[in-house]
């Protein structure tokens, strides 16, 4: 039997390939790129997203056919985002809409949205894709220069020594110390994406995904109490808590293997106050 990722996909598909039917697309349709993102294909979802969502890519010399305000945002680099759903009990279907050349300069950089659109890339399915664009930005998605991968990894390992310098002082206000201890579990995943996939999903996927990476097996017992000491466990929150330092060793020794002679990784507090990140 399906699963109910499988049947809203199935969905999405359906709309996709219709909705290029209809203007303004369909005078458009070999230009244009249609991918369907979420829920992200070869993932095991554990739970079903409350939208599908699409992706539209047009080049920027093909803006210009669309009428405002569409053809103005996108060409200045914006998105346009479109939800449509026929009935209440339809599934809802969210289009996001933006040029090639905006995805290309995105998926180049090292941000959070860079590297969770890298990720996108990488699990999205072609609709419609005659000029063949996902092959291309899939595979550049999958390489990120080593100068790139260090800024990444350097920003997100600084994250989570900040959100563990701040564990300390909240040992005793347990509701605002989870909130910390949630942030340091974020950095960690990200950074257990960073160095064995070179990007990290989006948050609603990285724990279900990150949590097979090496960090990820290493720290499974310390996100398991995390989780349930967010949810209210008192005994699990306070072993989170008490194992963070530990936590923050176990990833400081992977990170190691690749960075050990950087400052930034055997001094954090030095590196965090004294330069730029």
């Amino acid at each position: 039997m399906d699963s109910a990722s499988d049947v809203l996909r199935t969905q999405a598909r359906e709309w996709g390939r219709s909705a290029l039917l209809q203007p303004p697309w369909e005078p458009l349709t070999e230009r244009l790129s249609l991918l369907l993102v979420t829920p992200p294909k070869g993932i095991s979802v554990e739970f079903t997203p409350p939208q599908a969502t699409l992706w539209m890519l047009i080049d920027r010399a093909s803006v210009v056919s669309l009428s405002d305000p569409s053809r103005q945002l996108l060409a200045t680099g914006s998105a346009t985002i479109e939800h449509h759903a026929k009935t209440t009990s339809s599934p809802r279907i969210e289009l996001i809409i933006r040029t090639s050349e905006t995805v290309e300069s995105i998926a180049e950089g090292t941000t959070r949205r860079s590297m969770e659109l890298r990720w996108d890339l990488q699990h999205a399915e072609a609709l419609s894709d005659r000029l063949r664009r996902l092959e291309p930005l899939a595979a550049k998605a999958r390489m990120l220069p080593p100068a790139g991968l260090e800024r990444a990894v350097r920003a997100l390992w600084l994250d989570a020594y900040s959100a563990n310098r701040s564990l300390w002082p909240l040992r005793t206000a347990r509701e605002q110390a989870m909130i910390a201890a949630g942030e340091l579990g974020g950095a960690i995943l990200r950074l257990a994406g960073l160095m064995d996939e070179g990007a990290y999903p989006p948050t609603e996927f990285l724990r279900s995904e990150m949590i097979n990476t090496r960090i990820g097996l290493r720290i499974a017992t310390w996100l398991r109490d995390l989780e349930i000491g967010i949810a209210g466990d008192e005994a699990g929150a306070h072993r989170a808590l008490n194992a963070a330092e530990q936590v923050i060793d176990e990833v400081r020794t992977i990170l190691r293997e690749r960075y050990a002679d950087r400052e930034w990784l055997r001094n954090p507090a030095q590196f965090a106050f004294g330069h730029r990140r």
